[in-house]
C-alpha cells in the first residue's frame, strides 16, 4: 500500500499502558496530546496521531466534567 502509513499497534498499546499506569502522563496527555507524546519520545505517523486525536475528542465529548477531573487529577 504505497502512500499509506500503517498504524503501529505496538505504539498505540504503549500509549494505552502509559495512560493506565502513569498519572502524570495521563494528566499531560489530556491537556496537550501532541506535545506530551513528543516529550515522551513518541513519533507517531499521521494516521496514528489521527486515532489519538479522535479518541481524545470522543472521550472529551462523552464524559462529564467530574469524570474528566478524576482522570486528570493526582491521587496523592
Amino acid at each position: 500500500m504505497e502512500g499509506k502509513e500503517e498504524v503501529r499497534l505496538e505504539a498505540l498499546k504503549a500509549l494505552t499502558v502509559l495512560v493506565i499506569h502513569d498519572d502524570e502522563f495521563r494528566r499531560e496527555v489530556w491537556d496537550d496530546p501532541e506535545g506530551t507524546l513528543t516529550r515522551y519520545g513518541f513519533a507517531l505517523n499521521e494516521r496514528e496521531m489521527a486515532k489519538v486525536r479522535g479518541f481524545h475528542e470522543a472521550l472529551a465529548d462523552s464524559v462529564e466534567d467530574d469524570v474528566v477531573a478524576g482522570l486528570t487529577s493526582s491521587h496523592r
